[in-house]
């Protein structure tokens, strides 16, 4: 893993995208090559830039939005075959598009089968390189773990990221004075020891840890080798002094600035072009069910200061009525049927560029809760409160990292998300959220 502007990022994942950019390059270059053979000079290069630079992003964009670049499909061959035909499809579209759009991007129906062909089987020989290969090159980092709480959850959690590590093994914490930790690390070529010990007084053989450090061995505590694995903190076992010593968590006030100003440029512009779509919505909804359009409810904002959050209506009016309030559930029969259509594309929540435009809310950020809610997490879940930090958003880490859910146990798994990201804060991460989001749009990840 890599830090790139904060945020940690699969090294893996940054060779296939390098690959799959070469490739993309190298078909371009081929149709330029091959099937433009003529007397075009100094204005073939330029074109032949052009359509490469366009052909390069696009392909990077939609495989992207294909899931291409989640780790998680890296090892399943058929399921990413399937994704990349996916993909190839809309860019076959998309390209047709740009090419009746702008003049120079224009080529004959074989220059562009040509084209889409040679990038797609070179895609593929790469994907299955990566896939096939990779793993006996030693590609993937050995790693032993040190201690021995909640061992069951660390094999299931990083289980999911084999294809950049490989967990060698468990020490028990009480065996480390009779374990020959140095000669141990050396003779199975070890690359990371990772201490998970909550109780080292008496216990962490310091001078073997220090020993193996200096044979070029990386070691690190456990809540630096979680968050860097998995995008996100482990609130359940971790001290308060990691937050307040470790690195992040910081505001620049650059960053501050460019982020306020392009939410409030981008949320009126979305106003204004969403208009047409949400006058229709507006119609349907009163055709449905009597009761307002919209829906104004109390949640908390920055600092803990509420605000009235606006959405379209989605369940039956008054659906709370002498009720105490509660999450939404699966099938929940209070949603009408225009609302479980605009809670799956998520165009239930377009009302609060609103909120955002106001400054009560960003793009980004963790979800807001409501009070009710927000008073009965705290009193269970550590550090809750500090997801209050920064502005909420109609988009977050959490919400496009982890399915949609209703309990106490999924808010703790959600707060592990956003506290990486307002420890990460950057514009960098921000493109990345906006990026997954459009995949929950278009794909209903994490509907409810």
């Amino acid at each position: 893993m890599i830090r790139i502007f904060n945020h940690y990022v699969s090294i893996t994942v940054l060779f296939v995208l390098l690959g799959d950019a070469i490739f993309s390059s190298l078909a371009v270059v081929a149709l330029f090559s091959f099937a433009r053979l003529g007397p075009q000079g100094g204005r073939a290069m330029e074109e032949g830039l052009a359509v490469g630079t366009v052909w390069v992003v696009l392909s990077a964009f939609l495989f992207f939005q294909a899931g291409l670049y989640d780790t998680l499909n890296f090892e399943d061959d058929r399921n990413s075959l399937i994704r990349i035909l996916s993909a190839f499809v809309i860019l076959g579209g998309i390209g047709f598009v740009v090419m009746v759009a702008f003049p120079v991007f224009r080529m004959g129906w074989k220059e562009a089968l040509f084209l889409t062909g040679l990038t797609f089987m070179g895609i593929v020989a790469w994907r299955r390189f990566v896939v096939l290969r990779l793993p006996f090159v030693g590609w993937k980092r050995r790693t032993l773990i040190l201690g021995t709480f909640q061992i069951s959850r660390i094999f299931e959690e990083l289980n999911k990221f084999r294809h950049n590590i490989r967990i060698h093994g468990v020490v028990d914490a009480r065996k480390l004075k009779e374990f020959d930790l140095v000669n141990y690390a050396i003779e199975h070529r070890i690359h990371s020891i990772v201490i998970s010990l909550k109780d080292r007084r008496g216990t962490l053989p310091i001078h073997n840890i220090l020993a193996c450090k200096m044979h070029g061995i990386d070691v690190m505590e456990w809540a630096t080798f979680y968050e860097k694995n998995t995008n996100k903190i482990d609130i359940m076992n971790i001290n308060p002094s990691h937050l307040i010593l470790g690195d992040g968590f910081q505001r620049n006030r650059l960053t501050v600035v460019v982020k306020g100003v392009m939410d409030r440029v981008l949320s009126l512009l979305g106003l204004l072009l969403f208009l047409p779509i949400g006058l229709l919505i507006a119609l349907l909804i009163r055709l449905e069910s009597p009761g307002p359009v919209f829906y104004s409810q109390e949640r908390v904002g920055l600092n803990g200061r509420p605000f009235n959050i606006l959405k379209f209506r989605s369940m039956v009016a008054d659906a709370e009525k002498g009720l105490t309030p509660q999450w939404a559930s699966q099938n929940d029969p209070r949603i009408t049927r225009i609302g479980a259509f605009l809670r799956k594309t998520r165009l239930d929540e377009v009302p609060q560029l609103i909120n955002i435009l106001k400054g009560e809310m960003s793009f980004v950020g963790p979800r807001p809760e409501r009070p009710f809610f927000v008073a009965e997490l705290e009193k269970v879940i550590p550090f809750y409160s500090l997801r209050h930090v920064t502005k909420p958003g109609l988009s977050g880490w959490a919400q496009i990292r982890y399915r949609y859910g209703a309990t106490v146990e999924d808010a703790a798994r959600k707060l592990e998300y956003d506290l990486y990201y307002i420890k990460n804060l950057s514009i960098f991460l921000d493109l990345m959220i906006f990026m997954e989001t459009i995949q929950v749009i278009l794909f209903g990840k994490g509907s409810r």
